[in-house]
């Protein structure tokens, strides 16, 4: 339903076909079109705004369609579902733009980063994937399942350790720059995270991947021990 919050009433009805249940809504930046997701059918449904025709109908989930959003700097939908996967699509075209974006578990939100070059998603396993939602590549990993942890109250009958168990994050929000990501979960905990380099990864050239320890002696490896004279080196002749 599309509602005037001037007057305070309903003027238009978005139906289907069919009977459905709607569980993720969104439209787009230019008001032209809604879009919906369904819990028992795994379709998407499209409209026009002023209209209230259906437009089109997106399927090819195999679970709920949870989630919805679209890209701030175009007409891509991003759609996730409890099939593992997250499905982007041109909505003015009715086809996908990229691969599915496929998850080993359940997609339970996502969101744009501010300037549409980045997708972040929360799935049931208490991890943040960032994707490139242009080529469809996943670009880093974070494992928020620490983070979650609260400790442990004197009437808990579970470890610390295992407090975090089960705990993933529900929903998630881009700082206006893109450099912060806010991640809540179900409970009193928000997290807020920053991605930074912790490490270098060099190759170094020359490094044996197998040392015998035949060849090691008290002075060190045998290849690395100078058997010349060291008083020829020195310059000095000696004499017997």
């Amino acid at each position: 339903m599309e509602w005037d919050l001037f007057r305070y009433r309903n003027f238009r009805t978005f139906t289907t076909p069919s009977s459905r249940q709607f569980v993720s809504l969104a439209a787009d930046q230019s008001g032209e079109v809604i879009c919906a997701g369904t819990l028992d059918s795994f379709e998407i449904f499209v409209w026009s705004m002023k209209t209230g025709r259906l437009l089109d109908i997106l399927s090819g989930h195999e679970g709920p369609v949870h989630g919805l959003t679209f890209s701030p700097t175009n007409a891509i939908l991003a759609s996730s579902a409890w099939d593992k996967t997250i499905r982007l699509w041109h909505v003015f075209e009715g086809k996908g733009s990229v691969e599915p974006l496929p998850h080993t578990h359940d997609v339970l939100t996502m969101v744009y980063r501010p300037d549409g070059k980045q997708l972040a998603c929360s799935t049931l396993d208490g991890q943040i994937h960032f994707w490139d939602p242009i080529n469809g590549d996943l670009m880093y990993t974070i494992v928020g399942r620490r983070d979650i942890a609260e400790g442990r109250l004197m009437i808990d009958r579970r470890s610390a350790a295992n407090s975090s168990s089960g705990k993933c994050f529900t929903t998630l929000c881009y700082s206006a720059d893109g450099s912060y990501i806010l991640a809540g979960e179900v409970g009193n905990t928000f997290v807020l995270l920053r991605r930074f380099q912790i490490t270098h990864n060099l190759s170094l050239d020359g490094v044996l991947d197998f040392l015998n320890s035949k060849n090691m002696t008290n002075a060190g490896p045998v290849d690395l021990i100078d058997d010349d004279n060291s008083d020829t080196e020195e310059g000095v002749d000696k004499r017997t």
